[in-house]
């Protein structure tokens, strides 16, 4: 199986993206897999679990709750990229599976059918390198979707230089949005909000290190109670004062320098780049393109349906409608980014 990952800041378009590529007839699109491990294992922003393992070990990574989540579903704070139905068999009181948040909702209308099918087969697999568990889980999925062949799915670019070193042969799609537009859009995002307000309060509080984000909400005043740890308060969370260019200068630019530096060091061959503006402009010759980057087909039934499904209307001037003091700080806290994409498109397909 030869794979394809999609990469993003978030809030850059990767849920449309995944959504098209769900609907081609020769693509898997598994949307948040890794994003998925990196939690299960609480292991940072760059990292998701590539020691050896057994299926059992991978199975509790995937099937196991997160309580966080759980929280925000239950605290009013479900985004949307958390898919899993309210009408499915798991709820956020007694823990929903990591891998039906995100991934298996993704892949068809019955998450809980396939999870009860991956829960029968996965933790049979006998003990071998995380990466192989990985490509044979992928393969595994395909078979259920008429043998599709290709995967997707779209990391942080954080993760990059991880997986280039699990799956030396992948391919990557870097997908990324106007810098003021994306930062702006995550301003209004609790998940993001939420990250802001945990990265601020872990620098504040002075606390040994190694010590734990419960620890951290702990030593808070009243004032940041609900906003980091739960149970949380979505209007406070949604309404706290959080100046917007600090996504710019502490989410969208550091992730993009990262991306745009970790795709350097990928064959030129193995990396393209493709922008959400063009994207909504021009489906099918944005399609089109990526189609024949990563080996497949485009018939023209997914192309049509593409131009159904894009709203060419969300492309991007809401940043500059900010008032002209929160655009400019906006911008310039978004420069390094903007740099960093500006240097490295020429050469990029």
């Amino acid at each position: 199986m030869e794979l394809t990952f999609v990469v993003g800041t978030g809030r850059c378009g990767s849920t449309l993206l995944s959504r098209l590529l769900r609907e081609h007839p020769d693509v898997l699109s598994m949307s948040e897999f890794f994003s998925t491990l990196r939690i299960a294992a609480a292991s940072g922003p760059a990292k998701f679990p590539t020691s050896d393992m057994d299926g059992a070990q991978l199975w509790r990574l995937l099937a196991s709750p997160f309580p966080m989540l759980d929280a925000m579903i239950s605290d009013g704070l479900r985004t949307s990229k958390m898919l899993y139905p309210p009408t499915g068999r798991f709820g956020p009181a007694s823990g929903i599976p990591l891998v039906s948040h995100y991934v298996l909702p993704m892949l068809g209308a019955d998450p809980d059918w396939l999870f009860d099918e991956l829960a029968a087969e996965v933790p049979r697999w006998p003990r071998r390198p995380a990466a192989a568990h990985y490509q044979h889980l992928f393969g595994y999925l395909a078979k259920h979707w008429d043998g599709r062949s290709w995967w997707s799915g779209p990391p942080s670019p954080h993760l990059i230089p991880l997986l280039h070193v699990q799956f030396p042969v992948a391919r990557f799609v870097h997908l990324h949005r106007d810098g003021p537009d994306c930062a702006l859009s995550m301003s209004r995002h609790p998940a993001f909000r939420r990250e802001i307000l945990a990265i601020g309060a872990v620098r504040s509080v002075k606390l040994p290190a190694g010590s734990t984000l419960q620890q951290v909400n702990d030593a808070l005043p009243e004032r940041f109670r609900g906003l980091i740890c739960p149970p949380y308060d979505a209007r406070k969370l949604r309404d706290f004062p959080i100046p917007v260019e600090v996504f710019g200068r502490d989410r969208w630019s550091p992730m993009i320098c990262a991306g745009v530096a970790a795709l350097d060091r990928v064959p030129a061959a193995r990396h393209a780049s493709l922008r959400y503006e063009d994207l909504l402009a021009d489906p099918v010759a944005s399609l089109t393109r990526l189609a024949g980057f990563i080996g497949v087909g485009a018939p023209g039934e997914w192309l049509d349906l593409a131009c159904r499904t894009v709203d060419p209307t969300r492309t991007g001037t809401a940043a500059a409608e900010l008032e002209a003091g929160a655009f400019a700080r906006l911008r310039a806290a978004c420069e390094p980014g903007t740099h960093a994409l500006a240097a490295a498109l020429p050469a990029a397909r």
